[in-house]
């Protein structure tokens, strides 16, 4: 429901519902991330992300508490219920990354390339003849931290 909005606006937001956020355009990218932060973080073996431009991600409830995962990059989630949502570099506040998970429909939003393979786990398959990167992928803002 809602104010209908841009057929490429999608929305968003936790597992309880305290955070509720919506993308204003189509995302730059979508990509898998087995970097080991994003295992740990995300407690699960791969994290995929929707990277958009910072001033085209709006919360229409609440906001992310934010984590300094590290000394390049925050990491935000809800405070109540711990639902990983958002990936940023302290450096670079243009590009913002969004858990793909987040997403109402993420089925809308499938992902594009694999980042940090070479921290992939090996017990799990992802059988897709999408474009895999050991490191970092075609975009400056992937996980790497």
């Amino acid at each position: 429901g809602g104010i209908a909005m841009a057929a490429e606006a999608r929305s968003g937001g936790c597992l309880c519902g305290a955070v509720r956020f919506h993308i204003a355009a189509k995302p730059r990218s979508v990509a898998y991330c087995h970097c080991r932060m994003c295992q740990q973080a995300g407690g699960a073996p791969v994290v995929p992300w929707v990277t958009v431009r910072q001033d085209q991600l709006g919360f229409d409830r609440g906001a992310p508490k934010l984590y300094r995962s590290s000394a390049k990059a925050n990491r935000g989630f809800c405070g109540t219920c711990g639902t990983p949502l958002i990936f940023q570099y302290v450096d670079d506040a243009t590009w913002i990354d969004i858990t793909l998970s987040s997403f109402d429909r993420p089925e809308a939003l499938p992902p594009e390339f694999h980042v940090w393979t070479s921290s992939a786990m090996p017990w799990l398959n992802i059988h897709d003849d999408l474009p895999r990167n050991p490191e970092r992928g075609p975009f400056a803002q992937n996980k790497s931290e």
